[in-house]
Parts: structure tokens; sequence; C-alpha cells
């Protein structure tokens, strides 16, 4: 098998950070700052992944992860479809299958607990078939998308501030300490150790 080299594999090991890269909020982020090929979305790691800003707490979604992990993998395993035909398949309102309607519920569930997560309970999400610029999906309504992205921004510029703090504050550190070390140095004569 020759992987494309527009492959992206996240080497991570709890369904909690799968259910957060599967949630609206991380599509929509994906959606706003990603690029394009031709008509098509490409996922860019350093323009959607780097800077999107995670919850800070990921463990409660751990349940939630695996249970719709488990569900699409058995749905993709019974049928003999790959990720495409599934998703097809999720996003068309008149596939009303069972285990279809089971990932619906799921993702729904998972959305839910990614808001959580956030701590943005009162965010009215909205789940169900609406337009995109992709077509007809199954997923938030177009104003739970604006929200969503609009506090992710939010979040991206105080989460960014924040960096920006710490690191002026670890370049006065480090100055003071060299302040320090030269002063010391100084006094006993061992200059050119430091």
């Amino acid at each position: 098998i020759i992987y494309t080299n527009a492959l992206v594999v996240f080497a991570l090991e709890k369904y909690s950070y799968f259910a957060l890269l599967q949630s609206c909020f991380h599509q929509e982020w994906a959606i706003k700052f990603g690029s394009t090929l031709e008509t098509r979305l490409r996922y860019t790691p350093t323009d959607v992944f780097e800077t999107y800003p995670f919850p800070k707490e990921v463990e409660s979604l751990e349940k939630i992860g695996k249970a719709y992990h488990e569900e699409r993998r058995q749905i993709m395993q019974s049928r003999q479809e790959g990720l495409t035909a599934t998703y097809n398949r999720f996003h068309n309102p008149e596939e009303g299958a069972g285990d279809i309607v089971r990932l619906r519920e799921l993702h729904v569930e998972m959305d839910k607990s990614v808001a959580s997560a956030y701590g943005w309970d009162d965010l009215e999400l909205g789940h169900d078939f609406h337009e995109t610029a992709q077509g007809v999906r199954f997923t938030v309504s177009e104003s739970a998308r604006r929200e969503v992205l609009s506090r992710l921004l939010r979040l991206n510029h105080e989460r960014y501030e924040e960096e920006q703090k710490a690191e002026v504050k670890e370049e006065s550190g480090k100055k003071k300490e060299k302040k320090v070390k030269k002063s010391k140095s100084a006094g006993d004569g061992q200059l050119g150790l430091f």
C-alpha cells in the first residue's frame, strides 16, 4: 500500500481525542481554517489541528468516543463499506437504516459531551439535516455552527494571549537569572565557568 502525502495520522491513544476530532466543533474549525483542493476540503494540520483550542479536560469524552468508534467500525464491517460510503448514508435524509440512525444518535451525544467538556452546556446544537456549503448534512444548525466557531475563535485568542504572557514572563525570568549568575560568578573569580 502506498499512502498519499496528504494522509494525516493522529497518533493519539485515547478515544476522548477521537470524539473531539469527530465532533461538529472540530469539523467547523476544519471547514473554516483548512484549505481546499479544487472543490474539496483539505485538512491541513498546521492550520487546523495546531490552532484548534482543545478543551482543558477531555477524559469525560472517553466513553462516548469509544462507543462511537465501535458503532462505526461495526457498521463498516457488517456492510463491507468504507468511510465515504458510510458517511454518504449518514448524511442522506432518506437513509433510515437502524445502524445509521444509531450512529447519528451517538454523534448527537458525542457533540453534547464535547460541548460539556468546554463548559458550554447552554449551546442549543439543533442536530438535523441542514443545508451547508458541502450540501445537505446531518449536523448542527447554522446558528449553532456560527456560535461554535465564534466561541472557539474567542478561546483560541485567549489561549494565544496566555501563551504570549507566559513567554514574556519566561524571558524576563531568564534575564534575571543571567544577572544573578553574573553577579555571583564575578565575586568568586569563576566568571569563565558559567
